[in-house]
């Protein structure tokens, strides 16, 4: 039985996100013409550039590191947002490409392996994989399969995947989702 994925959470990037929505609504000194263009995600990495990391794993953890980071860093959390706020009100049409999201990275990078695997693996089991990939992704992406299951499949392969490459090939009714 696999266990899911423990996640790890920086606190001061919920403090400072609290931080940015509390200024956009409060802090008259933000230019009001400019607010609508001012990317807060520029403004938190800014603030989040001059600050500590606090990080939790658990529900209490994160409570703790809250108290903490409101103790000992209210003020430096205040005055990163509000710098964050004059560098990027500075230039707010600048042009900027967004980080795609993790999801995005996976897939990406699971159609580049697609690639370099054409001249590692024999055609007729390339084809069963960009077969089974391609449904695979195609999962992924409208959210049909869940994190647990893609461990799972991690697993089954690692199982079933032998050095010469006729693991998969041999147990063609694999059913590792659903």
């Amino acid at each position: 039985m696999t266990k899911e994925k423990q996640i790890y959470k920086n606190v001061m990037e919920i403090l400072v996100d609290e931080e940015i929505e509390y200024q956009l609504v409060h802090n008259k000194t933000i230019n009001t013409t400019v607010k609508d263009y001012i990317n807060p995600i520029e403004v938190a990495t800014f603030a989040l550039n001059r600050l500590p990391s606090l990080y939790a794993s658990s529900a209490e953890g994160i409570q703790k590191q809250k108290r903490r980071a409101i103790i000992k860093y209210k003020k430096d959390i205040t005055k990163a947002v509000i710098q964050g706020f004059a560098a990027v009100e500075r230039d707010p049409l600048r042009r900027s490409t967004p980080l795609p999201s993790e999801r995005e990275d996976i897939i990406s990078d699971a159609r580049k392996s697609l690639t370099q695997l054409d001249e590692t693996v024999p055609k007729e089991e390339l084809s069963l994989i960009v077969e089974f990939m391609e449904n695979f992704l195609n999962k992924i992406q409208t959210e049909e399969i869940t994190a647990v299951e893609i461990i799972k499949l991690y697993y089954l392969l690692d199982f079933y995947w032998e050095e010469d490459g006729e693991g998969l090939m041999q147990n063609k009714a694999i059913r590792w989702y659903g």
